[in-house]
């Protein structure tokens, strides 16, 4: 079960399906925390046109989970011990509230990319991004789903990275970029097994 809870924070980074081809083949590593579930994982993300793929080592607790989620035109499966699972398109619909941007300072480093730090409000949380522009990935090569359930940024950044805290402060989740790598993909990445 804590997978499939799991995979509900990537949906918010992956989506249901990409509506559009995405120009950036290659490969993202990250790491993001859920202060909730005191979750730390560690992705791979590979994407090439239309099709996405993270590969998740996940450490909650004395818990550790490897799986994979994949998501293209066949649809979004979650792959763990040999075994594929479809996700219904109803587990991608997240309620979102409309986020005001709040304040913007130019001049940040993080991880090496240099950024634009952006600040935005849902009423309750707080979302800072920090955006690079100077990579091989932009906004416009997320998936739709993820780019309706962000602030417009400007399409030619990238959220390197992201973290949301509660009324009180208090880190909630976070994301944060560690590489960019524009490579070529192989096909066979994006195969159930």
């Amino acid at each position: 079960m804590r997978k499939l809870t799991t995979i509900y924070v990537f949906a918010a980074l992956l989506g249901a399906q990409t509506a559009l081809a995405q120009s950036f083949e290659g490969v993202i590593t990250l790491n993001t925390t859920n202060e909730a579930m005191k979750e730390q994982a560690t992705v791979t993300w590979y994407m090439k046109g239309n099709s996405s793929r993270l590969d998740i080592h996940s450490q909650a607790g004395e818990y550790t989970t490897d799986y994979s989620v994949i998501s293209d035109e066949k649809g979004m499966d979650l792959i763990s011990q040999g075994h594929v699972t479809a996700v219904p398109a109803v587990a991608m619909k997240m309620e979102t509230a409309q986020q005001r941007f709040v304040s913007e300072t130019k001049g940040q480093n993080v991880n090496g990319f240099a950024c634009t730090k952006q600040v935005y409000t849902d009423g309750d949380n707080q979302t800072t991004y920090w955006l690079a522009d100077d990579v091989k990935v932009s906004f416009k090569d997320l998936p739709f789903f993820i780019q309706k359930n962000m602030p417009q940024i400007p399409v030619d950044a990238f959220p390197v990275k992201m973290e949301k805290r509660d009324g009180t402060g208090k880190l909630v989740l976070s994301q944060d970029v560690l590489s960019i790598t524009a490579s070529p993909v192989d096909a066979a990445k994006f195969e159930r097994r």
